[in-house]
This record gives structure tokens, C-alpha cells and sequence, in this order.
């Protein structure tokens, strides 16, 4: 089963340190959100290579990001011509 990366908005949006979008390899993959105030991932895009997983738990010490199987994705995101949405 493939595996994609999911952030805990509540944790996430507490913290606001943004390390994961500047970390991740995969470019347009964890953005961040202005108006919810927290990190999000095009699902689409994730490679499922964990980088983001190491920085959160290990260098920010919040714990926010977690690996899932993509069939249990919640609040995923998909990219298109016009942008993220969500589905």
C-alpha cells in the first residue's frame, strides 16, 4: 500500500513553524495555508519519502506529520491547472 504524508492541523496550526515546506524534496508538495495557519500536502505530489515526517518529529519536536496509506487520506489535496482543490 503507498503511503502519503498527513499533517495534524490542530498541531500544526499551533506551531506555525512552516520546516516541512522548506524541506521536502518534492517542489509544490507541503505548502502552507495563511488562512488556516497551518502546513498541508498535495497528495498527488507526495513521493511518500518521509523527510517530512524526520524533520517534524525530530528537529521541530511537534509531532504533526504522520505516514497513512493514501486510500485513508484525510482532507487531501490534488493539483490542477487552476490550483489546489480538495477532494
Amino acid at each position: 500500500m503507498y503511503a502519503v504524508a498527513q499533517i495534524d492541523v490542530d498541531i500544526c496550526s499551533a506551531t506555525s513553524c512552516r520546516l516541512c515546506t522548506q524541506f521536502c524534496p518534492e517542489s509544490n508538495t507541503i505548502n502552507y495555508d495563511v488562512k488556516r495557519n497551518t502546513a498541508y500536502v498535495a497528495v498527488d505530489r507526495c513521493k511518500g519519502c518521509e523527510i517530512c515526517v524526520g524533520i517534524c518529529d525530530t528537529l521541530a519536536k511537534h509531532h504533526a506529520i504522520k505516514m497513512v496509506p493514501i486510500t485513508e487520506v484525510v482532507e487531501g489535496f490534488e493539483m490542477s491547472k487552476l490550483g489546489f482543490h480538495k477532494f
